[in-house]
C-alpha cells in the first residue's frame, strides 16, 4: 500500500486505538489500572463519531481497534459506535477481556461482522484466573461463555480473524510483584505448550477439525518457547498469542530510572491512541496519557498530527532519539548494563525483526 503523509506521520498506519472507556469489570493484578491517575469515564458519542469519520475520510489506518485501557463493551453506546464505524466502511477490531461474551453483549455482537476480535484470556486456567480479581464471574463460567460465543460467531462470520491472547510470566517483574503480589501464569516452555494444547483442543472440538490438521498445528505449538513473544496460527484466521509480562514502561517502579539514551518505538509509526477524553497519545502503552500531543475535543486530528511538538518528536524517532521524556523513561533501565544495551535491542527488535515477522504472519498483513 502506497504511503503518504498526514501531518507529521506517514499513513496508513496499521491501526489506531480508540479508548471508549477506561472502566473495566476486572481488576487484574498485572494491569496498571491501580496506578492510573485518570478519572474513570466514557468517550462522548459525538466525539467517537467524529474521530471515526476523520480516520475513515483520510485513510489514516488499515483498521481501528477499540482498545487501550478499560473494557470497550461497557460503554453505554458501544453498539451505536460500532454500527457507525462499520457504516463508514472501516475495518474494526475489538479487544475484549471476554467477561461479557457469555451474556447479552456476546449475543448482540453476533449481529456485527468485525474484521478482528482479540480475546484477552491472559489467565487460561482456574488457578491463574484468580489474578483477574473478578467479583462475580467464575473461571468455568468465563470459559463456557467465551467458547460458546466463539462457536456462534465463527459459524456466522467465518472470515473474522480471532486472536486469543495469553500472558507469559517467564520473566517475573520484581517491582510489579512488590505492589501486586506473585504473578505467575505461563512461566515455562512446558506450561506454554500444555496451555496451547488444551485450548487448541477445545477450539478444534468446536470446529470439528480433522485429525491431520490438529496434529500439524500441535507440532507447530511444540516448537514454541516461553521467553519471547509468540504468535501461532492454529487454524486459518485463528491465532494464539503470548505476551511477555511487562511493567508498562517502568510504571510499577519506585526506584530511580535511567532515561534511555536512545531507542526505537512504534508510536506514531505503527499506531497511535485516542483516549476517552480525546487526548491523542503516542502509543497504546501510555495508560495515563503522559505523551498526549493534543486533544480532539477542540481540534481536528489533522491539526493535532501537524503540531510542531509532534514534528520534533517524529524527527527524533527517525534518528533513534527519544525526545519526549516519558519515552525515555519507558525504555529506560534501573542499572547501567541494561541501560547501555536496551536501546540497541529495541532498534533490532522493533525496526528489523518485528516488521519481518509482520510480513510472514497473515494476522498482520
Amino acid at each position: 500500500m502506497n504511503k503518504r503523509h498526514f501531518g507529521h506521520i506517514e499513513i496508513p498506519l496499521k491501526r489506531v486505538h480508540i479508548e471508549l472507556t477506561n472502566v473495566c469489570d476486572f481488576n487484574c493484578l498485572f494491569c496498571p489500572k491501580s496506578l492510573m491517575k485518570r478519572p474513570p469515564g466514557f468517550m462522548d458519542f459525538d466525539l467517537a463519531e467524529r474521530i471515526i469519520n476523520e480516520l475513515a475520510e483520510n485513510g489514516i489506518c488499515e483498521k481501528i481497534t477499540f482498545h487501550v485501557m478499560g473494557e470497550p463493551t461497557l460503554h453505554p453506546r458501544f453498539f451505536d459506535i460500532l454500527s457507525h464505524a462499520l457504516d463508514r466502511g472501516v475495518k474494526v477490531g475489538l479487544t475484549t477481556n471476554g467477561a461479557g461474551l457469555g451474556g447479552e453483549v456476546g449475543k448482540r455482537l453476533l449481529e456485527y461482522n468485525l474484521h478482528q476480535i482479540d480475546i484477552s484470556l491472559q489467565t487460561p486456567d482456574a488457578r491463574s484466573f484468580t489474578l483477574r480479581k473478578s467479583k462475580t464471574l467464575t473461571f468455568d463460567a468465563y470459559l463456557r461463555g467465551i467458547l460458546r460465543f466463539f462457536h456462534s460467531y465463527r459459524t456466522r462470520w467465518p472470515e473474522t480473524i480471532f486472536k486469543f491472547r495469553f500472558l507469559n510470566t517467564r520473566f517475573r517483574k520484581k517491582d510489579m510483584e512488590e505492589k501486586a503480589g506473585p504473578l505467575k501464569v505461563i512461566s515455562s516452555t512446558e506450561e506454554l505448550r500444555a496451555t496451547f494444547h488444551y485450548w487448541a483442543g477445545h477450539i478444534y472440538d468446536i470446529l470439528g477439525v480433522e485429525q491431520e490438521t490438529r496434529e500439524k498445528a500441535m507440532r507447530r505449538i511444540d516448537t514454541l518457547v516461553s521467553y519471547k513473544w509468540n504468535v501461532v496460527e492454529i487454524y486459518p484466521g485463528l491465532f494464539f498469542e503470548t505476551y511477555v509480562l511487562e511493567d508498562w514502561g517502568n510504571s510499577f517502579s519506585d526506584k530511580k530510572i535511567r532515561n534511555a539514551w536512545g531507542g526505537y518505538c512504534f508510536g506514531m509509526r505503527d499506531h497511535f491512541s485516542v483516549l476517552y477524553n480525546g487526548d491523542v497519545t503516542l502509543c497504546c502503552i501510555d495508560f495515563n496519557g503522559r505523551t498526549a500531543v493534543g486533544n480532539l475535543a477542540n481540534s481536528s486530528l489533522k491539526e493535532v498530527l501537524s503540531a510542531d511538538e509532534l514534528g520534533t518528536i517524529m524527527r527524533g524517532f527517525r534518528k533513534f532519539q527519544l525526545v519526549h521524556p516519558h519515552c525515555g523513561r519507558c525504555l529506560g533501565s534501573k542499572s547501567f548494563i541494561p541501560w547501555l544495551f536496551k536501546p540497541v535491542l529495541s532498534v533490532a527488535a522493533l525496526r528489523v525483526l518485528k516488521p519481518f515477522f509482520y510480513k510472514r504472519t497473515s494476522l498482520y498483513r
